[in-house]
């Protein structure tokens, strides 16, 4: 790692040198935190990148970086960037962020350690994107691609196009979270198309994420299939084939939505439905979880100059029943043994034959294949559609999830265990095999900002969530409908999270600023007061 980022910062200093003249801004900062409580309020720590680790309760936190660019004529532009921080509870000092980037007419490209977070633009106060953000640490990685609408040429140029392709690898081990990833790759990938209709910009988005690589429980290496996990297809490296479920570890998000712009700023009402697998990928048929909201950022500076409010619902998660086909049945030797049954498996009469015949009923080679699974929906799944219990954001290979270094890695509303291991330590049978217990929730957030004064600037962040854990929690297992005894989050724990924030910059100091945030957290899950003060100083 320090060798990459020698040459990142060799290369970028020789450039500098030959071609033109550096732009430097530069920022020192300290902070203080104080916390009355079981844990952090969520606002003090949420959606910084994971500077304050998995749950708060660092003391102090200091934070020194700089960022650099300038232009080769008018197509060409070279920026870099670092960040040192010291973190005195949870991770010393370590270096936070860096990269080099080249920017290209409207191509970019960009290598180091740095943030992916493409979902929403400057100005959104809302929860935090459901996949990528800004919530935990930034991941080494290489990312490509055309970051801001760009206009189509020709008789074309109403249409707007946008994506990019990231490339990272992870290897997080940490004490303060419950598990980590060990040499996963993480291959993220985004496009959106818009219409530009003058006022009115109608879009829609794809956004993909995949796990792939790392080791099995057991300490062996997963195999990596890198062209099959990254289009999604079946891989008979990873013990299938074409009909078994992707390679990888797999997360997705659709956005679609508008926006509008007039005198007063631009809107942008989005609607967004995250999926983990193939029933997920089917949009308001089995895939009924959503974000909806409306984020509004003013044109001019005033008491209030941003707003976002935001509905999100992850109850659904393509319904409960269980993802395939699962039963006991007694073999010839009287011994009871499991059967698991994937549907694609019922197109061969063979097959078909054997299932009915293992659950015992008369004439078992005259089912159909609908017929067959009918019977298995409503004797095995209490009458659900099989692909249910999607568990958004984790996946059995990898029991890190989405985290880096104990975060996840998107919505932080998503519950890691450390966060309620305070309240339920025992968490059914599987508490220490998962990072995140709880993708299961609803959530209604109000973000805003403005100023007080051309010196005085303030935020606001409130949230009210129903938390219902998940479904693999839930239950003692993925393929059983038996629920874990006295369930932790069985029948929703409702909880509140607040933030107000004020900044004080004095013309007079040059650049220096004095930030305060109040943060409060009252609910089933934490009930804790928080302050924190910090100090910062820009250089430019």
């Amino acid at each position: 790692m320090r060798n990459n980022l020698l040459i990142l910062f060799s290369l970028f200093s020789l450039t500098t040198h030959a071609v033109g003249k550096l732009n430097v801004q530069g920022k020192l900062a300290t902070y203080s935190m104080i916390v009355s409580g079981e844990t952090t309020p969520l606002w003090l720590y949420a959606g910084q990148e994971g500077r304050w680790g998995i749950s708060g309760k660092a003391p102090f936190l200091g934070i020194a970086s700089f960022k650099g660019d300038f232009h080769v004529g008018h197509n060409i532009s070279v920026c870099g960037h670092l960040e040192a921080d010291y973190n005195s509870k949870h991770f010393g000092g370590y270096l936070h962020g860096y990269s080099l980037g080249i920017d290209w007419k409207f191509l970019s490209l960009k290598a180091g350690r740095h943030v992916f977070s493409p979902v929403f633009e400057h100005g959104y106060k809302g929860s935090g994107s459901f996949l990528y953000g800004s919530n935990a640490r930034p991941v080494d990685r290489i990312t490509i691609g055309i970051p801001e609408y760009t206009k189509l040429p020709g008789v074309l140029r109403r249409i707007e196009i946008k994506g990019e392709v990231s490339h990272g690898f992870m290897d997080d081990e940490y004490r303060g979270a419950v598990k980590f990833h060990r040499d996963v790759m993480l291959h993220e990938k985004y496009a959106y198309v818009r219409w530009d209709g003058g006022k009115l910009k109608p879009y829609a988005g794809l956004n993909h994420s995949v796990l792939m690589g790392g080791y099995y429980s057991n300490g062996e290496k997963i195999p990596i299939d890198f062209w099959n996990s990254i289009f999604a297809k079946g891989s008979s490296k990873l013990g299938g084939g074409e009909m078994t479920n992707a390679a990888g570890a797999h997360m997705g998000l659709y956005d679609i939505g508008v926006y509008y712009s007039n005198e007063n700023g631009e809107y942008r009402f989005y609607y967004q439905m995250p999926f983990a697998d193939g029933s997920g990928m089917k949009p308001f048929v089995r895939n009924r979880d959503q974000i909806a909201g409306l984020t509004w950022t003013s044109s001019k500076k005033g008491l209030i100059s941003a707003l976002t409010i935001e509905w999100v619902n992850t109850v659904y998660q393509s319904g409960k029943g269980m993802p395939d086909a699962y039963f006991h049945y007694t073999d010839e030797n009287g011994n009871v043994r499991p059967f698991l049954v994937v549907l694609y498996q019922l197109e061969d009469p063979a097959f078909r034959e054997d299932v009915m015949r293992k659950l015992g009923v008369e004439n078992p080679g005259s089912y159909t294949k609908e017929e067959v699974e009918k019977y298995l929906k409503e004797n095995t799944n209490y009458g659900y559609r099989f692909g249910g219990r999607d568990w958004y954001m984790n996946n059995g290979l990898y029991p890190a999830g989405w985290t880096h270094y104990g975060m996840v890695m998107g919505s932080p509303f998503i519950l890691s265990y450390s966060q309620i291991a305070h309240l339920e330590p025992e968490l059914g049978a599987r508490e220490t095999y998962y990072q995140l217990v709880g993708d299961r929730f609803r959530a209604i957030h109000i973000g805003a900002a403005g100023d007080f004064s051309d010196e005085v600037s303030w935020d606001l962040m409130m949230s009210i969530t129903r938390n219902y854990g998940s479904y693999v929690h839930q239950y003692t297992g993925r393929y059983t409908w038996v629920e874990t005894p006295s369930y932790f989050f069985k029948g929703g724990k409702d909880q509140f999270y607040g933030s107000m924030g004020m900044e004080w910059s004095p013309s007079k100091l040059n650049g220096l600023s004095i930030h305060g945030m109040l943060g409060v957290d009252v609910g089933a899950l934490s009930k804790s007061l928080g302050v924190s003060v910090g100090l910062i100083k820009q250089f430019r």
